[in-house]
């Protein structure tokens, strides 16, 4: 009966130094493992067995602090200065649940700074695409970290694709409306002038433009 306990596998390329710990019985499944891992094809990667390792097989990763200690290297996960031993005081280094590396955790507040102020936008947009037009029915949000720029696509009375709305460097939103959808979109807009106001209509200074354009 062939043995099919996991084995550590390392797989390499070469072009920018970037490895990967495999746990394969199999060497070449782990050669194939490791090269999608890596965004590589199959010959483009080397894989050589790394025993050291064996003894993380049961949970299927190495910790990065190991890695650090074995001579390896990571990006900072804030800062982007790579984290060696040979230059950085392991004892400093952050080590989260998720596995990502900090410098210290000068850094790794950084970066939960900058993930909450991502999110926080994200939020903001969401309500204000939807009190500026609440007639529109929007049916799809993205953004929240890591996405920088959140947008949102929505559907109208008469379309077939509708249009999508992102928020541009400037802080206001920018609205786009499918090329098919122009002529839809100008009787939907003229119809919505001859109805009735409901509500006291927000000033003009406290909307945005409308830019139309091709998605």
């Amino acid at each position: 009966m062939a043995d099919k306990k996991q084995r550590a596998w390392v797989a390499s390329e070469d072009g920018e130094g970037h490895s990967v710990v495999i746990f394969h019985h199999h060497g070449l499944a782990a050669r194939r493992e490791g090269a999608n891992a890596l965004g590589m094809e199959f010959d483009e990667v080397e894989c050589k067995r790394a025993p050291h390792f064996d003894s993380f097989a049961d949970q299927g990763h190495v910790p990065p602090l190991d890695l650090l200690k074995a001579g390896w290297w990571f990006e900072c996960h804030s800062c982007g200065h790579r984290i060696c031993e040979d230059e950085y005081d392991l004892d400093l280094v952050v080590q989260t649940a998720d596995q990502l590396v900090f410098c210290n955790t000068a850094c790794q507040q950084v970066r939960a700074t900058r993930v909450l102020q991502v999110d926080e936008a994200f939020n903001n947009f969401k309500e204000k695409v939807q009190a500026h037009r609440p007639d529109l029915t929007f049916t799809r949000f993205t953004g929240g970290y890591p996405i920088l720029t959140p947008s949102a696509d929505f559907k109208f009375k008469g379309c077939r694709w509708g249009g999508t709305a992102r928020m541009a460097r400037d802080g206001k939103v920018a609205w786009y409306i499918a090329q098919g959808d122009r002529d839809a979109w100008d009787l939907y807009e003229a119809g919505r002038a001859m109805e009735p106001l409901e509500t006291t209509p927000q000033p003009p200074s406290a909307m945005d433009s409308w830019a139309e354009g091709e998605l």
